[in-house]
């Protein structure tokens, strides 16, 4: 049969989220909760039909992406991808992605990201993991913090009341970071409100943190789970999204978190990997990491716009060879703390790597020298790695503390 790769309209939403059950293999989208996620920028979606039918499904969204030195590049975000069971390895997925990075270029954007269900799906078509994100732990009661107690103020507020105070709050933390992602108005009532949120049968509270001047500049949204054992509560408290816009604010919310009461243990799935916890308590052993896994993943579109897009920790210069299929090209990128330049060059490479290995290394979340030890890097000048570990070094570490 042949496959048609096209977008979708609104008459097709019901559709959509079928082939979104039944690819990811969830159960029925609730009627209670809001499409927002799902209706937004249909033109940007990817589908593919098969007599009419949805056998697979991909999208884009319009995304920033805040890179090393807190510029805002506009980026690709790859969401929805999945092919139906029936039609897997049938080459949906491959036309699917390409046509996905069409639409991108299309549209300017000089890197697509993405976050994987699965991580061995995304390396073939040029994606890199670019952040590393944290699942940690602590029982709740065994934790004691160190240092001075906040000065600002916390408060559990409603839907309502958070619907107009945390935009505005991550809007801040967000440039703070690399890795970081814009959230688009439709984001919040469908993934936020409603995914997170999960309705409401859920134990979901959003607390938010003032400074001692009484400005927002934090929240934390969290839900609780489990219940009495023997008498005695056993409740896990489960951290969803924390997000601050100083390190008082992050302390504060952690001392927060582990206040609540009726609560064993404190778990959350996606810190960036300095997160400060173990340095905030008087026993760092207490603080488990339960995993390390990648967080987003990035493939460079537009090479030379990617790389001139960010700051570097130290002047320098490198010239790299970019191995893309079977073009090779070389650019020469002189960078250092105030900002970057970066265009085609025919001159001598420093190092050489895929696409996908400089999608790892753009915002500093894996050096070049550790890819080079697994075979992923050529040095082809003496000291070029040292060089480039240096430049491309990130603080804080980058990350993607959100969801798309």
């Amino acid at each position: 049969m042949t496959i048609e790769i096209r977008p979708v309209d609104a008459s097709e939403i019901d559709a959509l989220l079928l082939n979104d059950q039944r690819t990811f293999g969830l159960p029925p989208h609730p009627a209670h909760q809001s499409r927002s996620w799902a209706e937004g920028e249909l033109d940007r979606t990817r589908i593919a039909f098969e007599n009419g039918s949805i056998v697979g499904a991909s999208r884009n969204y319009t995304f920033e992406l805040t890179m090393p030195g807190g510029r805002l590049l506009p980026a690709a975000a790859v969401s929805w991808v999945g092919v139906l069971p029936t039609h897997r390895r049938q080459g949906v997925l491959t036309r699917m992605m390409a046509a996905l990075h069409n639409d991108a270029r299309d549209h300017g954007e000089p890197v697509a990201m993405l976050t994987a269900s699965e991580s061995v799906i995304y390396g073939r078509f040029g994606y890199g993991v670019a952040t590393w994100r944290v699942a940690l732990s602590a029982e709740r009661t065994r934790l004691r913090f160190t240092g001075d107690d906040d000065s600002g103020a916390i408060r559990l507020v409603t839907r309502a009341e958070g619907e107009a105070a945390l935009p505005p709050i991550y809007e801040q933390s967000r440039r703070a970071r690399a890795g970081m992602v814009s959230r688009p108005d439709f984001w919040w009532p469908g993934v936020f409100w409603d995914h997170i949120g999960g309705g409401p049968d859920k134990a979901f509270f959003v607390a938010a943190h003032s400074d001692a001047s009484g400005a927002d500049d934090g929240f934390v949204a969290y839900q609780l789970e489990g219940g009495w054992n023997g008498g005695l509560p056993d409740r896990e408290l489960l951290v969803w999204d924390m997000q601050a816009c100083s390190p008082a604010a992050h302390a504060a919310l952690w001392r927060y978190v582990f206040g609540v009461d009726l609560v064993s243990k404190v778990t959350i799935t996606n810190a960036p990997v300095d997160d400060p916890l173990r340095h905030l308590v008087t026993d760092s052993r207490r603080v488990r990491v339960d995993f390390v896994n990648d967080g987003l993943w990035i493939a460079p579109l537009d090479v030379a716009t990617m790389l001139a897009a960010r700051t570097y920790a130290i002047e320098g210069v490198l010239v790299i060879e970019v191995h893309d299929g079977d073009r090779p090209c070389r650019y020469a990128l002189e960078g250092g703390p105030d900002g970057a330049t970066c265009r085609a060059s025919t001159a001598r490479a420093d190092l050489a790597c895929s696409a996908q290995t400089l999608g790892a290394t753009i915002l500093g979340g894996t050096r070049f020298s550790e890819l080079a030890y697994a075979g992923l890097v050529d040095e082809a000048a003496s000291g070029a790695l040292t060089r480039a570990d240096a430049m491309f070094a990130t603080a804080p570490a980058p990350a993607l503390l959100s969801y798309f």
